[in-house]
């Protein structure tokens, strides 16, 4: 009898750790805000369907964080606010600018009072001193209401009458949302203990501040990747600090959920060979990765057709035996489909499409004499608030249709391997992470590489006074190194990155540096001077690049620029549209420009599916100051306005690629015939235009603006109301 596709969803949980150890006060709100929301509410949609099974992985910082919460002890800035009767100036222009921060479209617009205020704030252009305290009463009532489940808004009478209601919140009205908040929260972690117990969930953990493991034990690990990466000017090595970081979650985990995880996602999927003994040293039998490191190890690809769906599945589909530790491999497009791509479908037919997907493969192997796993892992609370209904109908739709079929069963990733031994063996396990299978995402910019070569400084600082002070209490000691180990995760150097673009950067900066300034007042010494200067000071904007270098990049429209793209100049959407809070942001991300001697290259980044729109990038060319243009608009004389005042466009054909177009006098667009290259994916476009179909060469200037249409109206544009000029000058 032919077994059926065994599915194992493995739900990352995951949020920095945003407790500030000085103050007491954590800096952000967001465990707290899933916690009452995303984190209770994935276990309660789950428990209603008891055939189905999943994995989920709790990182041991937002476990503790969840704890405090739910015992009423931690504080953050947005409940402090929450709680008071009145704001000064200062404080209500942070309410002004914070307490929208939820999906405008998904989650502030279905409510009427909460899209008025909204709408107000628009009106009133940030003059948060035009506002009554009744106006900062409802704001703050809603930002905590809608920041719960809506099921448990619909389902509580109490929650329920306060969304009828409406408007004019009390002191009362607030105080019970807050401790309706600490009641969802005081819920999360014995709800899932309660699945586990019943065999319906594994519990699996990451290491404790969720850092980047590789680069604890060698920096070095990260040229095994991008042999031409520049490394920070320190050496870093600590296995121990790896170690220490496994140790503490191992027992948190332990503590926290009465039994040893099993298992481990590596932060961001990140993995080494030298890894492997360590995981053995503390119980774990088996972690998970990327694809893309699965390709690596093998020396070889994995090619999909035109589907997406996997060319060779026999390759990906099943776990494997490394070094006496089992691996998975998550299934890239799949996780990304539920991350990015569904929440732009109706919730039936998304999950219609993941189901056709795994049957799919099911039907691709065509063995019926193996077991075989698709491993689909991705985060568990960061992508449900774009969904239509905060994501039910998908997760609904999917759960019941898994229940009733005979041809895949989901499992828990250690029920899989208890019924089935791994088949094949990794001749080795290559360095990397889930993100284009390398490190390059917190090592090798400028502000990277400086955190590391700080963090390393401090690191010798401490041990240096270890040695000097062997009477120093443990107290101490432990409290000092726990200042360290925090540092160390992955979220500080991720936010130094150039391609991750936050309003919050400057407060992740202060924060990690503080974490590191706060060893040194443990252990009693002076904090240097240069730990108070910015760490993001020592690179270029993050909202705009210029042009370094010629460009030739192979379009291929990965999530990531490719170091193809290095010498390209970009232009952000936060630098164009103003400051955005999360939740906040537009549907545009980047903007990349460059070129060679033959021809422009542009890349568009995108926060949403681009399916949903129609897409163009206009151009308008300029001769040389004096010069005489030899080439724009048609010579009967010029069109009716155009957008941008743009002679150029080229637009995105969705699955067939991209066409360029010039404006005739009439204000209609002329398709021409030019060798326009394109590559597109999800919420990725690269173009590639020669030169001389737009009569351009080197000395020339050239505008360029990319736009999201609709029904030919333009919706986003980026930058948003004019071209952003480039000169293609000559380059050696």
């Amino acid at each position: 009898m032919q077994h059926p596709l065994y599915v194992a969803f493995v739900w990352h949980m995951h949020q920095p750790y945003y407790k500030d150890t000085a103050s007491g006060e954590y800096i952000l709100p967001w465990a707290r805000l899933h916690g009452a929301k995303e984190y209770v509410h994935m276990a309660e949609v789950l428990g209603q369907y008891p055939s189905v099974k999943a994995t989920f992985n709790f990182v041991p910082c937002l476990v503790e964080q969840l704890q405090e919460y739910a015992r009423g002890e931690a504080v953050d800035h947005a409940l402090t606010l929450s709680r008071q009767d009145h704001w000064s100036e200062e404080e209500k222009a942070y309410l002004l600018a914070f307490f929208f921060s939820a999906n405008w479209e998904r989650i502030i617009r279905p409510h009427r009072r909460y899209q008025q205020l909204l709408d107000l704030r628009h009106q009133a252009r940030g003059g948060h001193h035009l506002f009554s305290d009744a106006y900062y009463y409802d704001l703050v009532a809603w930002f905590n209401l809608v920041w719960i489940d809506p099921t448990a808004l619909r389902n509580d009478p109490a929650l329920r009458a306060l969304v009828e209601k409406g408007e004019n919140f009390t002191r009362a009205d607030i105080d019970l949302i807050l401790e309706k908040q600490r009641e969802r929260i005081a819920r999360v972690l014995p709800l899932y203990a309660e699945l586990q117990a019943r065999g319906q969930i594994e519990l699996t953990t990451s290491p404790y501040f969720h850092p980047i493991l590789p680069l604890l034990i060698d920096l070095e690990t990260a040229r095994r990747a991008s042999p031409q990466l520049v490394l920070p000017n320190c050496s870093f090595r600590h296995v121990e600090d790896a170690l220490e970081q496994l140790r503490l979650a191992v027992e948190a985990h332990r503590a926290a959920f009465e039994q040893p995880p099993r298992g481990l996602w590596p932060p961001e999927g990140a993995v080494c060979p030298e890894l492997l003994p360590l995981l053995q040293r503390y119980g774990i039998r088996w972690f998970a990765t990327d694809e893309a490191i699965l390709a690596r190890s093998l020396n070889t690809s994995i090619e999909r057709d035109a589907y997406g769906h996997v060319i060779r599945p026999h390759l990906l589909y099943q776990p494997y035996r490394v070094d006496g530790l089992t691996v998975i491999f998550r299934d890239h497009i799949l996780s990304d489909r539920i991350g990015f791509v569904y929440q732009s479908m109706a919730g039936k037919d998304a999950a219609e499409d993941l189901l056709g997907r795994l049957r799919t493969i099911r039907e691709r192997l065509n063995d019926p004499e193996h077991p075989y796993l698709v491993a689909i892992i991705l985060d568990g609370e960061n992508c449900w608030e774009s969904y239509p209904e905060q994501g039910d109908p998908f997760l609904h739709h999917l759960y019941r249709g898994l229940s009733e079929a005979e041809d895949l069963r989901t499992v828990t990733v250690s029920e899989y391997l208890e019924a089935f031994a791994p088949r094949e063996t990794l001749p080795q396990l290559a360095t990397g992470s889930w993100i284009r299978g390398n490190l390059e995402t917190w090592i090798g910019e400028a502000d990277q590489n400086r955190a590391w070569e700080v963090l390393a400084q401090v690191r010798r600082d401490l041990m240096a006074w270890q040695n000097a002070v062997p009477g120093a209490g443990l107290d101490v000691l432990e409290a000092a190194w726990r200042q360290i180990y925090i540092a160390e995760g992955s979220d500080w150097f991720w936010w130094y990155y150039s391609h991750n673009v936050s309003t919050e950067e400057p407060l992740f900066d202060r924060t990690f540096r503080e974490h590191l300034a706060g060893v040194y007042r443990i252990i009693g010494l002076p904090v240097p001077p240069w730990l108070l200067q910015p760490i993001r000071s020592t690179a270029e904007p993050r909202d705009y690049r210029a042009i370094s270098a010629y460009i030739a990049p192979h379009l291929e429209a990965g999530a990531e620029a490719s170091l193809e793209w290095s010498g390209a100049g970009f232009l952000d959407a936060t630098s164009s549209t103003g400051t955005m809070q999360r939740g906040e942001r537009g549907l545009l991300r980047r903007l990349y420009f460059g070129y060679n001697p033959m021809s422009v290259y542009f890349r568009l980044e995108s926060w949403v599916a681009l399916g949903s729109y129609e897409v163009s990038v206009f151009l308008r060319p300029e001769p040389p100051s004096g010069a005489e243009a030899s080439f724009g608009l048609p010579a009967e004389g010029a069109p009716p306005e155009t957008p941008f005042g743009a002679s150029w466009r080229v637009d995105l054909h969705h699955g067939f690629g991209a066409v360029l177009k010039t404006a005739s006098p009439r204000g209609s667009w002329l398709e021409v015939e030019a060798a326009v290259a394109s590559a597109a994916t999800e919420r990725v476009w690269e173009v590639r235009v020669p030169c001389q179909a737009l009569g351009i060469s080197l000395g020339d200037r050239i505008g360029v603006a990319a736009a999201l249409l609709q029904d030919g109206q333009i919706i986003e544009a980026l930058p948003p109301s004019s071209l952003h000029y480039f000169t293609l000058d000559e380059r050696s």
